[in-house]
């Protein structure tokens, strides 16, 4: 089942997926030894790097597969941490995404002028996915190393058990299920629901955007954002705890930028967490 409708007016061109991606299916990522790999070096180095954090800006981040693979890999593979998790928690995802809600909400905000003929073109990314094009870079000579010599293939089974995010996504559902995008949602009837709630994909899909749709998704995604700055605050050692609105605003923030086809498989899953239970110590130290 995919995550996005067969839709004619969102034709699959080779062309639309360089400025949009390609929706995750509802169902796992199955993520393979390379991506593990190439993800796990990027939560140690290149994501919190300032050039490189002004190249994510302009691309939105990673493509959808690699923008939930990057969540999976951090939430599943991060085993020590600050916080009342001590670990398995989306430190650098939240990070990232607190500015790329920022960057959109403020292009959508900006009034149709000379200057800016399309404000919704903030929706559009610029540029590659890092991950996509790493991994499409001629293979070097020699051994591939994981990252301080780690055992990817190893954490890639970690990582595609899914065990922690499936936790985090299980006890938020009560608040982040009716708040899916519409035309994500394999349950939503075709032209259904709220279009405030509809994800970067689907919003660029109706193009040109009134200025009130504009207004209103930007005043949500600075909602969100303020929810997921606490988080953030409480995953470092001086931060307060949190409650289960602040705990979905990441998925709420992801799933805005890449789709919601990996939560609504979670919410399906039998390994599904009841609301309100919590993962809350860290299996191993770093």
């Amino acid at each position: 089942m995919a995550g996005n409708r067969n839709d004619p007016e969102i034709p699959a061109t080779p062309e639309r997926d360089k400025l949009t991606g390609v929706l995750v299916p509802v169902g796992p990522l199955d993520l393979s030894v390379e991506e593990v790999r190439q993800l796990w070096s990027f939560i140690h180095g290149d994501s919190m790097d300032g050039s490189m954090r002004r190249l994510l800006r302009a691309s939105l981040g990673l493509c959808p597969r690699h923008t939930w693979a990057y969540a999976v890999v951090e939430i599943e593979l991060w085993q020590a941490g600050a916080g009342a998790r001590g670990g398995h928690q989306p430190f650098d995802v939240t990070v990232l995404y607190e500015d790329l809600l920022e960057h959109v909400a403020a292009g959508l905000d900006l009034k149709t002028s000379l200057l800016h003929r399309h404000p919704d073109e903030v929706l559009l990314p610029v540029g590659p996915c890092r991950i996509c094009a790493d991994m499409a870079s001629p293979s070097l000579p020699g051994l591939r190393m994981g990252y301080a010599n780690s055992n990817t293939k190893a954490l890639t089974v970690e990582a595609n058990g899914l065990a922690h995010t499936t936790a985090w996504c299980g006890e938020t559902i009560p608040l982040w299920r009716g708040r899916v995008c519409p035309d994500c949602d394999p349950d939503t009837p075709k032209g259904a629901g709220d279009p405030e709630l509809l994800c970067r994909f689907h919003l660029t899909a109706r193009r040109p955007l009134p200025e009130p749709l504009r207004h209103a998704v930007a005043s949500r995604l600075r909602e969100v954002r303020g929810r997921m700055r606490h988080l953030t605050e409480s995953m470092t050692d001086y931060g307060a705890p949190v409650g289960h609105e602040e705990n979905a605003s990441w998925i709420e923030a992801v799933g805005f930028f890449a789709g919601w086809g990996l939560p609504l498989y979670l919410a399906g899953s039998p390994r599904e967490a009841e609301p309100g239970q919590e993962t809350t110590e860290a299996e191993h130290g770093e």
